[in-house]
């Protein structure tokens, strides 16, 4: 089992802090292996589909350079001659150049994801340490991947020779255009066999680079208390949490605006949302209350809602000031909350009734009700 300094077991996962933190020092899993595996099989596969056009084109380029004419060619001229060899060199095999980088980005991602970090730790220059790296369990690990590769690579190139051995005596026997051609698409065919048992070894190298790079990162229980403690006192960290939850109840206290029997305004600075059920409730109860901005809202989304409005700006100071969220209106609020929703049930009588307007009601309120607004 894996110890820190402190000789403490390393048995926890790694948070995601600690994921995060590693990955900006660059330290994320890679496997060799799998770009090696990736960059081959995808370069060889290339070879195979344009191997015939880039012999036909290093033919050419090589056929124009050691002719006569090139050989007799003037000084001053040579200069001129070689840039457009070599432009024309990179033309014919650009294809290959870029299967090898997008392998070589592909399977760089694929694993440990985009990163780039530059960082220097003296600690790598300790020949001690080092010395102590040669006989580590990853370096034994690193050698016996090196030793199956060698011999899988072997045992697959041997038996791909013996297999293709007529094909490639009967090489000598073809005009010189005829064996160029055949000889590239038998080296691109036979690269490509030889790099396939790579894929077993990227195959079993990738999971165990990853494994390693999880052990690598384990924390000790104390570790993961430390971090906790640390994220948890930070006053950013405790303000953007607060922040989360303050809109979240704002959120779920907005959705029940649209439930609400009235809504009582200062008329701008103050706005409550009360609601009033005779059958399950002793009184009525205060659901949303804000002010300012949040009183706006308030107001805004009773109107969308058909909720009526009803402008008492002692009482929605009064509620507002002496009442929770979901808590009941108290006692001394009783009658002048009972008047505003009498208002609103004769309101709702005459919009469906007809007959004389009612009267929007004025309820006296206690200064006591008010004191933290005073």
């Amino acid at each position: 089992m894996a110890e820190n300094q402190d000789g403490q077991e390393r048995t926890e996962d790694a948070s995601a802090k600690k994921l995060t933190d590693a990955k900006k020092k660059g330290q994320v899993p890679r496997s060799k292996e799998l770009s090696t595996m990736m960059v081959t099989v995808a370069g060889a596969a290339t070879l195979i589909t344009t191997g015939e056009q880039l012999a036909a084109a290093m033919s050419g380029l090589m056929s124009r350079g050691l002719s006569p004419q090139a050989l007799l060619r003037p000084q001053q001229e040579m200069g001129g001659e070689f840039m457009q060899s070599l432009i024309t060199g990179l033309l014919s095999i650009w294809p290959l150049l870029l299967v090898a980088i997008i392998a070589t980005l592909v399977s760089s991602i694929a694993l440990g994801g985009w990163t780039f970090s530059l960082s220097f730790k003296p600690e790598r220059l300790d020949p001690i340490k080092g010395i102590g790296k040669l006989f580590s369990l990853r370096s034994l690990g690193e050698l016996a991947k090196s030793i199956l590769k060698m011999s899988v690579i072997g045992v697959a190139a041997y038996i791909l020779l013996r297999s293709t051995e007529a094909d490639i005596l009967l090489l000598g026997l073809q005009p010189p255009e005829s064996a160029i051609a055949s000889s590239s698409l038998l080296l691109a065919w036979f690269f490509l066999l030889v790099s396939l048992p790579l894929i077993l070894i990227a195959a079993i190298d990738v999971p165990w680079q990853m494994w390693n790079h999880k052990k690598e990162l384990k924390m000790t229980r104390q570790e993961v208390r430390d971090e906790h403690k640390e994220s948890d006192g930070r006053p950013e960290v405790k303000a953007k949490l607060r922040e989360m939850q303050q809109a979240a109840a704002r959120q779920r206290m907005m959705e029940k605006v649209p439930t609400a029997d009235v809504v009582i305004t200062n008329p701008t600075h103050f706005s409550v949302a009360l609601k009033y059920d005779e059958a399950r409730m002793t009184a009525p109860i205060l659901i949303a209350k804000g002010a300012d901005n949040i009183a706006a809202r308030i107001r805004e989304l009773a109107g969308e809602n058909d909720i009526p409005i009803v402008e008492s700006p002692r009482l929605a100071r009064a509620v507002f000031a002496s009442v929770d969220l979901d808590g009941e209106i108290p006692g001394g609020l009783y009658l002048a909350v009972a008047q505003i929703l009498t208002y609103v049930y004769q309101l709702r009588s005459w919009e469906g009734m007809g007959g004389d307007k009612p009267d929007v009601p004025h309820p006296e309120i206690d200064d006591a009700f008010l004191k933290d607004l005073l």
